[in-house]
Parts: structure tokens; C-alpha cells; sequence
């Protein structure tokens, strides 16, 4: 088992090493009701080991209004995953986990994102991610499966690969 092992670890490091890797920045908004109106502004950074296999995060922030307003710090880490892709076309899966806090936690989510990524040029993405197959905690109702599209769980981002 730990020849296997090894050979696996080395077999990804040297297709990983030899891939072209590049660093990417962007960002994402999204405006959605579900409860109570959201925006979320997250810029975007991260690192491209191949067309395949990316890690990345997001940091920024999220307005949520009812009754009253609160702005909320989030904070989204994420591996993305491309099963399928051409020159242009790509489907992605990223898998992540994502917070949102003021004073306290406010809310958290751990799950898979599909995604659909145009590549415009050599430099420039577009994409959009459409929805959350996981679960979700909100402070004020508690852990709960999110399974689905919904206006919260969709975003469009911009990405520049340097």
C-alpha cells in the first residue's frame, strides 16, 4: 500500500511540475432574495497547475437587508476540478467551503459547485457557478442540506491568468 502510494504522490508531483502553471485574479458578484435581499462582492485569487486542477479563494463581502442591514465579512476557500473541457468550453467542479461572519458566525457552507468557465482569450475567463450540492448552517436556522439552484447560490466571476 505505501508503494502505491508513493507511486501515486510521484506520478501526480511530476505531471503537476511539468504542467504550464499560472497564477489568476478576478472576482465575482452575485444579487439574490431568497429571505431578504443579498449582495456579495468576493475578489479572487489563486493558482492554475493545469487546465484540470486549480486552488483558489475568495475574500470579500456580503450585504444582507430585511428588517435591518448587515454587512458580513466571507470568506470562500476552494479546489476546482475540470472534468471536461476543449479550447474554450470548460465544466468545472469546485469543491469548497465558505464563512461569513460580523461579530459571530453568521453562516457556513461546505459542498461541490458546478460551474461553466469560457476561456475569451489567453488571458481572460469568464464563468458561472450555479448552485451548491452540500449543506449550509445559517445562525438562525441551524445546518441544512442545500441541494439545488438558488438566487444565493449562483454567481458570475471574471478571472485574469497571468
Amino acid at each position: 500500500m505505501k508503494k502505491l502510494f508513493l507511486f501515486v504522490s510521484l506520478l501526480l508531483i511530476t505531471h503537476l511540475s511539468s504542467a504550464q502553471k499560472t497564477w489568476f485574479v478576478g472576482g465575482s458578484a452575485s444579487i439574490g432574495y431568497v429571505d431578504n435581499f443579498t449582495f456579495t462582492f468576493e475578489p479572487q485569487f489563486g493558482y492554475e497547475f493545469t487546465d484540470w486542477f486549480a486552488l483558489g479563494a475568495g475574500i470579500g463581502f456580503t450585504l444582507v437587508s430585511n428588517d435591518y442591514t448587515v454587512i458580513l465579512g466571507v470568506a470562500e476557500p476552494y479546489v476546482r476540478f475540470c472534468p471536461w473541457h476543449n479550447d474554450l468550453i470548460f465544466i468545472d467542479l469546485k469543491v469548497t467551503g465558505g464563512f461569513g461572519f460580523d461579530n459571530y458566525l453568521e453562516f457556513c457552507q461546505i459542498g461541490i459547485k458546478p460551474g461553466l468557465r469560457f476561456r475569451i482569450n489567453e488571458h481572460w475567463d469568464i464563468s458561472a457557478d450555479i448552485g451548491l450540492f452540500g449543506t449550509q448552517y445559517t445562525y438562525t436556522g441551524g445546518w441544512r442540506p442545500a441541494f439545488g439552484i438558488s438566487a444565493s447560490s449562483a454567481c458570475l466571476w471574471v478571472a485574469y491568468r497571468f
